[in-house]
């Protein structure tokens, strides 16, 4: 796998998690679709504009539509706007300045799903998790998924999966050490 500039790699995915903070993995936006959308929605505010000056009062719709339309795409590719970060405990997704982390105990399984053309990896949570994006099975969303993972450029889905599920296999086996270790003690402890 061959290092993109919209990402950044802690460590070689072989490896075992870093001792500081530092993610295993970056991801930033693909800006091809916000550069996109920003494009059109400048013609559609010019029209809008010619419209309006044409005395034409529907043109203040499209004006307020792309004007909305160009702060969500500004909103996408501002530095620090979003990405994601895949660290050995958890997930952090950014959108819109605002970050969420996911933690491993937390995710009960994780899969793949597609919208369009654009592969995408989407996870469910367990019981332990005290969010509120944890509904029942008859309420999620159309994906099937609790949460899903907004399309990252430097990364293909199938790789992304496959690095959180081994993130995810770690911190399994990590907890159940630790069950491990401390039910070994309680029954010293008690004898």
């Amino acid at each position: 796998m061959s290092r993109d500039e919209n990402s950044e790699y802690g460590q070689t995915f072989g490896q075992t998690a870093p001792e500081n903070d530092e993610p295993l993995l970056r991801l930033k936006p693909d800006g091809t679709r916000s550069y996109f959308v920003l494009y059109f929605s400048a013609v559609a505010i010019w029209f809008g504009f010619k419209i309006v000056q044409a005395g034409n009062p529907e043109g203040w719709f499209l004006l307020t539509l792309f004007t909305l339309s160009t702060i969500a795409a500004l909103l996408t590719i501002l530095p620090g706007s979003s990405g994601m970060e895949v660290d050995s405990d958890k997930v952090t997704v950014t959108s819109s300045f605002r970050q969420k982390q996911y933690r491993w105990e937390h995710i009960e399984k994780m899969g793949l799903f597609q919208v369009g053309m654009v592969r995408r990896v989407g996870f469910d949570f367990n019981a332990r998790y005290p969010g509120p994006e944890r509904v029942p099975n008859f309420a999620k969303p159309p994906s099937g998924w609790h949460i899903t993972l907004p399309p990252m450029s430097g990364m293909e889905a199938e790789d992304l999966l496959d690095l959180m599920q081994r993130c995810h296999a770690s911190c399994q086996q990590q907890n159940e050490a630790q069950l491990a270790a401390t039910s070994t003690e309680k029954t010293a402890a008690s004898t």
